[in-house]
């Protein structure tokens, strides 16, 4: 019986895992990974969110959607416009969030996504900004698609 428990285990892991020790895993579909920030004053090749002005204690929501062929990166400004406080963005691809990101106050906050393969950015997006403390948010936000 024992070795039945052996047996059914190591099927188990030669069908869920079938690659062999040591060698890559390739993802077969595109997926986006967040990469180095880009530069504040590189021009948009097409902008979703156009310098939105924001004031308010609700969170900040907005949705967009990318093309490839728009550019091969995306990159969301946050500029906090508060004295103090400051506030969270942030990004979601789909059902993928990206987490949380801090900016503070006074300061621009920025995020820039690519396809790890190099093609062109795609997918439904949504930006999500809230405060830490329930404070009235002053906000600038910006989005678009780029090269480079």
């Amino acid at each position: 019986m024992k070795w039945l428990g052996v047996g059914f285990a190591m099927f188990l892991a030669l069908t869920l895992f079938p690659q062999r020790a040591g060698e890559l895993v390739h993802h077969h579909a595109s997926y986006i990974e967040e990469v180095d920030g880009a530069d504040s004053n590189i021009p948009f090749t097409v902008q979703y969110i156009d310098l939105d002005k924001y004031q308010s204690v609700n969170a900040y929501e907005n949705t967009f959607t990318t093309m490839p062929e728009q550019g091969g990166k995306l990159t969301v400004k946050v500029h906090n416009k508060n004295s103090t406080g400051q506030v969270m963005l942030k990004v979601y691809r789909g059902t993928e969030e990206f987490g949380y990101t801090d900016v503070k106050a006074g300061t621009e906050g920025t995020r820039t996504f690519a396809m790890h393969d190099g093609r062109g950015v795609t997918g439904d997006w949504k930006i999500y900004i809230t405060s830490r403390d329930g404070q009235v948010m002053n906000l600038q936000i910006q989005a678009g698609q780029h090269d480079e």
